[in-house]
């Protein structure tokens, strides 16, 4: 016989099996339908007397509404509820009518019966109570007391609640029948589930005696050696044929397991170094639209932990004197740590300095150098930025071992990210500050005034000084512009030390000075004038050795809303009032008074 007949007939009796649990599966599957279907016909009923119950109380809470206020807006439950009941007790009939079961002619009479009650309550209580109430409170009051309506309506609950009962118990019956169904469609699947399996392992394995032993082993190693498994060899038994294929074979899967591993190797290398550079551009990109120090710290504090995984760390600068250290960031719960740039090993010789390196440098003098610390000097064009310590997130533990590769390009990146905020830093401050007296320049004023005047909108009063250094041309052509430039650096020395949290002083150009007065009023702002004139007043300068004499300063005041109506005319308004308290004498404080200046704002000497 050939292998495909064999291989077919112990198959025959699970089909015969399978055929016969079919049937008998049909049959179950068909009588649980039939038995949820009853359930959620009752189901139906029951909701259907829920509602007319609730349309009933509907008629008798409006009219009772309507018969105590008098109000027609009362009526409107019991003119819905009045329209809605036929339709419902009508589909309600018709249910009870479409149940095949001996209680139905009961059922029927009770829906009938509740459906002359209300008509009864209609005809005797609804309408009458209506109609009279309309005539007289008193007349509708009598008709309620004689209870007529209470008991119709307790009639109708009456049925309800016997329909109800009946319709209950039915459920429940049809709710068991259907579980009882349910057990016998668990039961048979089970039962022929369990002949089905053992028939078809049973035939199976009499199928599987009837193949080759050896050429079995054959297929299940390939089949291994498909899924992925390293290391399948087949043993050399069985005739010359299978022995040869068998070394075949083994050579195929020591070959191909080789090659597996290589490819696996550099894959992982490949996706390793494909996520660090993919990690160090996205940095460079959120690095780039950095506007300083501070908003670069935050990205590399979030940066640094997914770049160097297992780690722990802190990041300082030098100040800009450079003769210190300045915490920036630090990560993985380590602490902020700076200090002294000649106290780390690795910023002296100007390299990177790892645990074990070996050498004859002690531990850092300073700091927390030493230890399982990596010390990464970060260099820019030849510029020592900072320094990066990073060891184990682990306390006592090694550094991960593909740190020496990640470290060097994060190091570079962050190098050059430090590098070109410094210098974006120092190029935005060139742009907004006076080279001479290091206060914010005409340019920055405006911004400044145009940001204030739009938080001004909201009631924060603003104000603005404008000073003048008095006779400073005559002061130039006696002393010479040197001495002329050290009295402008130390007005406006004076101005920045006097200018209050939030101030914005400013140097517009020549002699003359600006402060802007955020939250000040123009009391305040005043007072504030005085001060500075009165400690310019009681200088005695010097320069080359030579007594400047006494300088004074001229002051105008202005305040928005009270002297400019908009922020870009109070300067012009304090600029007035400066040169009135030029035109006045000099050395004098004097506040501008709407468009004009009013000597009684004038603080003289």
């Amino acid at each position: 016989m050939r292998l495909a007949p064999l291989l077919l007939l112990p198959q025959l009796p699970v089909w015969m099996l399978l055929a016969v649990a079919g049937m008998q599966l049909s049959a179950a599957v068909d009588a649980r339908t039939q038995a949820t279907a009853e359930a959620a016909h009752s189901r139906e009923q029951l909701s259907r007397m829920e509602a007319a119950l609730r349309l009933t109380l509907d008629l008798e809470t409006g009219v009772r509404g309507y018969v105590i206020t008098g109000q027609s807006a009362f009526l409107a439950p019991y003119r819905q509820a009045t329209a809605a009941l036929p339709e419902v007790l009508g589909t309600l009939r018709e249910g009870a009518a479409a149940q095949a079961t001996p209680d139905r002619p009961a059922q029927l009479a009770r829906i009938s019966r509740i459906e002359t009650l209300l008509e009864r309550w209609q005809s005797r209580v609804g309408r009458p109570e209506i109609a009279v109430r309309g005539r007289s409170a008193q007349e509708a009051a009598a008709l309620v007391a004689r209870g007529t309506g209470k008991r119709l309506i307790d009639a109708v609950r009456a049925e309800a609640a016997a329909f109800t009962r009946t319709e209950g118990t039915r459920l429940r019956e049809q709710e068991a029948a259907a579980l009882a169904r349910l057990q016998d469609l668990r039961r048979t699947l089970l039962e022929y589930g369990t002949a089905v399996i053992a028939l078809s392992v049973l035939s199976g394995l009499l199928a599987a005696a009837l193949i080759s032993r050896s050429y079995r082993r054959v297929s299940l190693a390939a089949e291994r050696l498909a899924r992925g498994e390293g290391g399948v060899r087949l043993s050399d038994r069985g005739p010359q044929e299978v022995r040869s294929l068998s070394a075949a074979f083994n050579r195929m899967s020591e070959q191909l397991g080789a090659a597996q591993q290589e490819a696996q190797g550099r894959a992982a290398d490949l996706a390793t170094q494909n996520a660090r550079m993919a990690a160090l551009g996205d940095l460079s990109d959120w690095l780039q639209a950095a506007r300083g120090l501070e908003e670069g710290g935050q990205i590399l504090a979030r940066a640094l932990p997914t770049l160097l995984p297992g780690t722990r760390g802190s990041l300082a600068t030098h100040n800009a004197s450079r003769n210190l250290l300045v915490p920036l960031l630090t990560w993985g719960g380590e602490t902020a740590s700076g200090g002294a740039p000649d106290g780390c090993w690795a910023l002296r010789r100007g390299e990177t300095r790892w645990p074990q390196d070996s050498g004859f440098a002690p531990a850092c003098p300073s700091g927390p150098g030493g230890g399982g610390y990596v010390c990464v000097p970060l260099f820019s064009h030849g510029e020592t930025l900072g320094i990066l310590r990073v060891r184990a997130e682990a306390e006592g533990q090694p550094l991960p071992p593909e740190l020496r590769g990640t470290l060097p390009a994060a190091a570079r990146q962050v190098a050059l990210a430090l590098a070109g905020l410094r210098l974006q830093e120092r190029l935005h401050q060139q742009a907004i500050r006076d080279p001479l007296t290091g206060l914010f320049n005409r340019r920055h004023l405006e911004e400044a005034l145009a940001s204030a005047g739009a938080h001004a909108a909201t009631g924060e009063p603003l104000s603005l000084i404008a000073l003048d250094v008095d006779h400073f041309k005559r002061f130039n052509d006696t002393f010479g512009h040197e001495a002329g430039d050290a009295v402008l650096v130390r007005v406006g020395a004076a101005l920045r030390d006097l200018a209050p949290p939030g101030a914005v002083p400013a140097r517009p150009g020549g002699e003359e000075f600006t402060l802007l007065l955020p939250g000040l009023d123009t009391e305040a702002a005043a007072a504030l004038a005085e001060r500075l004139r009165e400690t310019v007043a009681g200088w005695s300068l010097s320069h080359a050795g030579m007594a400047l004499g006494q300088i004074t300063v001229s002051l105008g005041v202005a305040t928005l809303g009270v002297h400019a109506p908009a922020p870009d005319g109070l300067p012009r308004v304090a600029d007035e009032a400066l040169y009135a308290a030029k035109a006045g004498g000099r050395n004098r404080v004097v506040v501008a008074r709407g468009a004009d200046v009013s000597p009684l704002g004038m603080f003289a000497h």
